[in-house]
């Protein structure tokens, strides 16, 4: 495609107005008034089970841990998708480990209001594209509710996909380092 018809598209795309609902924000304000009632404030030890699950985030880990972690019916959205039960999540932490070298998340500060947790966090991700290796370190906040059990039920990731992995792909990374310098 030359670029007198992509800029031309690009622009008719952008300035199209979506049709609503759209993203993850209709589902997580529904799951999160709901699930506020049924939550409790996790003691230290539950807090730190759910960090070490992820660090590092494996196979192993995820296999061993899962059902300690996560309560089987739940929400979860880390701005790249949205599941609902903990195999699915189980599926989606696998797919993930598989592709990248090593990530790991570093707690930065645990926030605790009422009945939940945000978990600031500095995660690190390594994967290689295009035969190199890749370094991908990324700021955000977890908005954590657990149940009676100790498991959580509500998960919501807030973080800047455009900082730390989109800006690594090869058609994708231009664009979003673009426009987030213009």
């Amino acid at each position: 495609m030359t670029s007198a018809l992509f800029v031309p598209l690009l622009l008719i795309g952008c300035s199209s107005t979506p049709l609503g609902p759209y993203g993850y924000t209709d589902h997580y304000l529904e799951r999160s008034s709901n699930a506020s009632q049924d939550a409790v404030l996790p003691d230290d030890e539950t807090l730190s089970r759910f960090i070490n699950f992820y660090n590092p985030l494996d196979q192993d880990h995820i296999a061993k841990g899962m059902d300690q972690i996560y309560a089987e019916e739940l929400y979860f959205n880390d701005t790249l998708v949205t599941l609902l039960e903990r195999n699915a999540l189980q599926e989606h932490l696998l797919a993930t480990a598989e592709r990248l070298s090593q990530m790991s998340l570093q707690p930065v500060n645990v926030i605790r209001d009422d009945n939940q947790v945000y978990l600031v966090w500095v995660m690190d991700a390594r994967f290689s594209l295009l035969g190199r290796e890749r370094l991908s370190r990324t700021i955000g906040i977890s908005q954590l509710r657990f149940n009676r059990d100790g498991k959580v039920f509500f998960h919501q990731d807030f973080w800047d996909s455009s900082q730390g992995l989109d800006q690594h792909l090869p058609v994708l990374g231009p664009m979003t380092r673009w426009l987030r310098n213009h």
